[in-house]
């Protein structure tokens, strides 16, 4: 991306080959129809070793599908980003398949299931 373009960087720790996929419909034998790790811009070591996985996430009304690993256990959760908004929105799966059916808008979904408090950080630990 370009760097007029704004974005939301996401960091996940490689352990467990983490993916972010873009949610384009609905899939009658996978639940989703994904594009993955399309906004994927490469990884960088930390001080301690680790490392962390980026993505930049575009500045559009999106859903995501993210799958990581923490504490040795797999965990998938869905995001949402809105256009002029910073904000990566933890959302629910039906929240997501809303939007992807094109039953809701991001923002519809946003104000009718609000995300839980502080989920987002805990699952991501620096999103």
């Amino acid at each position: 991306m370009s760097n007029e373009e704004k974005y939301i960087e996401l960091r996940l720790p490689l352990r467990g080959l983490p993916y972010v996929a873009l949610l384009l419909g609905t899939c009658p034998r996978y639940g989703f129809e994904r594009a993955f790790d399309v906004f994927r811009v490469g990884a960088e070591r930390r001080e301690d070793g680790s490392v962390e996985v980026i993505y930049h996430l575009p500045d559009e009304d999106n859903v995501y599908e993210i799958d990581q690993s923490k504490d040795g256990r797999r965990i998938r959760w869905y995001a949402a980003t809105l256009k002029g908004d910073p904000v990566l929105h933890r959302i629910r799966q039906f929240g997501a398949k809303l939007v992807v059916q094109k039953r809701m808008t991001v923002q519809q979904v946003l104000e009718t299931f609000p995300e839980r408090t502080g989920l987002l950080n805990e699952e991501t630990d620096h999103a």
